[in-house]
């Protein structure tokens, strides 16, 4: 199970594990449901698995806010708030996780994650595509903070 914080470390951060379902001969994770009301519609959907090899980075998405299921595996979620208007601007916060959890990645937030002691599985939602042309002003940072 995640460390969920007490409070969160920033507005609209949101982490929660997400529910296994097992079957007769198969495994389900109810990873979103509309009733979740995070994700105003939808862009774009994508199963992702991450090796610990690829180098992270932060990613900051202009106008899309994006879900993230982790499914399988260890892997460290990190934000860095950089929002002008948040209250919380320059806050960073890591998520370790070994358990089927879901996490928001806000838009304006850079957001990454790295997969831990092999390789994750992970479900991708996001409210526009990456070739949206509201995605044009997405932003690349780096993982670590530079001093």
């Amino acid at each position: 199970m995640p460390a969920v914080p007490e409070s969160p470390p920033f507005p609209d951060f949101c982490a929660r594990p997400v529910a296994r379902i097992e079957e007769s001969g198969a495994i389900r994770w109810i990873a979103l449901r509309d009733t979740d009301h995070l994700l105003r519609r939808f862009g774009q959907a994508e199963v992702v698995r991450v090796l610990p090899e690829r180098p992270p980075e932060l990613r900051q998405r202009s106008a899309a806010d994006e879900v993230w299921a982790l499914l399988e595996g260890d892997v460290e979620f990190r934000w860095r708030d950089l929002r002008a208007d948040s209250p919380a601007k320059g806050t960073q916060h890591t998520l370790t996780c070994n358990q089927p959890t879901l996490v928001l990645a806000p838009a304006g937030v850079p957001f990454g994650l790295r997969a831990l002691k092999g390789p994750a599985l992970l479900l991708r939602l996001a409210t526009h595509a990456d070739d949206d042309p509201a995605s044009q002003g997405d932003q690349v940072h780096p993982w670590e903070i530079e001093a």
